[in-house]
């Protein structure tokens, strides 16, 4: 397995992804599991394809967006869809306002997180690795009204963990 993007773009084991999956659900966060619902997992159930969590800091009303899909959850808007979806949950939590930060270069997941209710707000320079070169990540973050221009539908449904 490799993991791009973090600055990093060398083998990761399972183990080290596994321990860093656990950090992000630890404390009072909101953790969703990503489900592609037209496969099927060996339970029957719809097929687990990866997780989104919100990183909340409810003093000042705001939440850090992380999502992680495996290969079996790419190229196939469920990134959008399920960032739309977590996105709408926080709002209901009563948060004010969601960011994340992405490499610039990974421009399938800038359109992801555009289309579920993000707007760029700044780069950040030479802060990042992408394929051994230095790049910028990308500020994004996104507000109540946001969602009413989201492209995508609100009607899809989400189940938390």
């Amino acid at each position: 397995m490799v993991m791009r993007g973090n600055g990093r773009a060398e083998p990761e084991t399972r183990e080290n992804l596994a321990a860093g999956t656990d950090v992000r659900l630890a404390g009072d966060n909101l953790h969703f599991t990503v489900y592609d619902t037209t496969r099927t997992a060996d339970d029957g159930g719809p097929l687990p394809v990866g997780t989104t969590s919100l990183s909340i800091d409810d003093y000042v009303g705001t939440a850090e967006f992380f999502i992680v899909l495996g290969e079996e959850g790419r190229g196939r808007s469920l990134a959008a869809r399920a960032t739309r979806l977590t996105l709408q949950a926080a709002f209901d939590h009563g948060l004010r306002s969601v960011y994340l930060a992405v490499l610039e270069r990974n421009t399938p997941a800038i359109r992801a997180y555009a289309r579920a209710g993000f707007q760029r707000i700044g780069v950040r320079r030479a802060c990042g690795w992408w394929d051994g070169e230095v790049c910028g990540e990308v500020l994004m973050d996104a507000v109540p009204s946001d969602l009413a221009q989201s492209t995508l539908s609100p009607a899809a449904s989400a189940r938390p963990r």
